[in-house]
């Protein structure tokens, strides 16, 4: 027999079901789904889905970053995974064949077989699709997820090449899901020692060029690279990108004596203007208790507006709201067997868990 508080819910048009469901994460959706056969009803309609893709705005509550593998090689390895609204830690499971993850968008990652080859897996949905293998001597710099058709695209990079003894800018090449095929996008506009993450804004993927450094831009419709701007701000180690808001913002450490980082900055950059400005710093308390008995290097992960500043090394992480801008220090993890067992990358369920 139904509960007086279904009937209450299914004597609800269905317009305002709707209404008050997409106010809600999906990890929230999912439990409501095995509720009622109402609620499941409800949430899997196509006018809910759509009208829930559309809004493209994601929860807190659904950001999961993964931070460390833990049973790398083992029959059943997990991710230990970060939940930064209930401040706890979880550990999610993993394809036993994944060995590295290379880059990830939404809900889904790009991955490194043990016996060689990449593919593609959705680990929340833990599906597994294998993807064409790249040119030789090429490697993964980013996934772009359409969550609305479940297509993808990933854009790879080759990697240094000697030509005539001169060394040549990298060839491009993009993976579009629907065709399974790599194909050729020309060539980046000049020759880097390395390059940093990619991050999407606005229908154009922002990478960091080192030696030379330069910020760099790759349309995904022209499938041209471009040079946006030839200075960065000086002195600054550990950089990465990250999008808050459809603004563009750049993290760094400061170099000091001997390579040692003396603070960690946040700058952004006025696309408009074409030039960097100061956001904020990483307060000295925290900064601190960060950096040990001596920072060198650290990473950054970052998702709608969460920063994670993780030393690896001390297995301290420290955690900062773009929103809000306050700093807080993450519980103590489980720390992996493996030093060597680093992810660093964060996860957002995709609507289609809800079909």
């Amino acid at each position: 027999m139904a509960s007086s508080s279904d009937s209450d819910w299914e004597r609800l048009p269905l317009n305002l079901q709707e209404s008050i469901l997409l106010l809600l994460p999906i990890s929230t959706l999912l439990v409501c789904k095995s509720l009622s056969r109402s609620f499941l009803h409800t949430i899997r309609s196509p006018s809910f889905l759509s009208a829930y893709s559309l809004r493209r705005s994601r929860h807190l509550d659904d950001l999961i970053f993964l931070l460390f593998i833990d049973g790398i090689g083992a029959r059943r390895p997990s991710a230990i995974a970060f939940l930064p609204v209930r401040a706890s830690w979880i550990h999610l499971p993993l394809p036993h064949s994944l060995c590295h993850i290379h880059t990830s968008s939404g809900c889904l990652v790009v991955a490194e077989k043990f016996e060689g080859g990449q593919f593609v897996s959705d680990l929340l949905s833990r599906t597994v699709t294998p993807i064409a293998p790249m040119s030789f001597h090429s490697y993964i710099l980013s996934l772009v997820e359409d969550e609305a058709s479940t297509e993808f695209k990933i854009v790879s990079s080759s990697k240094n090449v000697i030509d005539g003894g001169i060394l040549r800018p990298s060839d491009c090449q993009v993976y579009n899901s629907s065709s399974r095929r790599w194909e050729s996008s020309g060539q980046f506009p000049h020759h880097y020692a390395m390059l940093g993450n990619a991050i999407l804004l606005n229908g154009m993927l922002f990478v960091l060029g080192r030696d030379p450094d330069h910020l760099l831009a790759f349309d995904l419709k022209t499938r041209m690279w471009s040079v946006v701007d030839e200075e960065l701000p000086l002195s600054l180690l550990c950089f990465h990108l990250l999008v808050f808001e459809e603004r563009l913002f750049l993290v760094g450490g400061l170099d000091g004596e001997e390579l040692t980082i003396t603070r960690i900055e946040i700058w952004e950059y006025d696309l408009v203007e074409k030039q960097w400005g100061m956001f904020c710093f990483m307060p000295d308390e925290i900064f601190l208790q960060f950096c040990g008995n001596g920072l060198f290097n650290f990473d950054t992960i970052d998702q709608l507006g969460i920063v994670l500043f993780c030393n690896t090394r001390e297995f301290s992480i420290i955690m900062f709201d773009m929103s809000s801008k306050i700093w807080s220090r993450a519980p103590d993890c489980e720390q992996p067997k493996s030093r060597k067992s680093w992810i660093g990358h964060a996860l957002v369920p995709s609507v289609q868990l809800l079909k």
